[in-house]
């Protein structure tokens, strides 16, 4: 009954299975529809202080803004904070994710507060299909080098 109204959704990173939240909404909804035009109805009356069809522009701009802002907040959520994967880019482009994430894990490497950080639990490739997937590509591999 209370799922219904969460935010938020419990998940796993595909990649380094960390535990996360990201937001359930894509889009907006109906009540981002109303609190829009309630929004305009203000405006309109703090400006003209009477009805006015103007105010049908101020209501679109209100609902530009709000689906704007969930679609951002969505997206960067759907990001994971830890290894830097992204589905969305993922699905898109394999190669750039790879290269996302390979990024955002050599900045762990580095920053001295990941030092003694529970090490990430990165999918394990085993020996032969490493050393055949460097002789194919040279430096492509993202999980065997941590």
């Amino acid at each position: 009954m209370f799922s219904l109204f969460q935010a938020k959704n419990n998940c796993y990173c595909a990649f380094c299975k960390t535990p996360r939240r990201i937001y359930r909404k894509k889009n907006i909804s109906v009540m981002n529809v109303v609190a829009s035009a309630m929004a305009a109805i203000v405006l309109m009356f703090a400006i003209w202080q009477e009805f006015d069809p103007r105010a049908i522009i101020a209501f679109v701009v209100c609902l530009a803004i709000s689906e704007t802002f969930v679609q951002i907040r969505w997206r960067l959520s759907v990001v994971c904070r830890t290894c830097g994967f992204d589905p969305i880019l993922y699905t898109k482009d394999p190669e750039a994710a790879a290269t996302k994430v390979r990024a955002q894990l050599d900045m762990r490497k580095e920053d001295p507060k990941y030092l003694l950080a529970k090490p990430l639990n990165l999918p394990a490739i085993p020996a032969a299909k490493a050393k055949a997937l460097q002789a194919k590509e040279k430096g492509k591999l993202v999980s065997r080098s941590i």
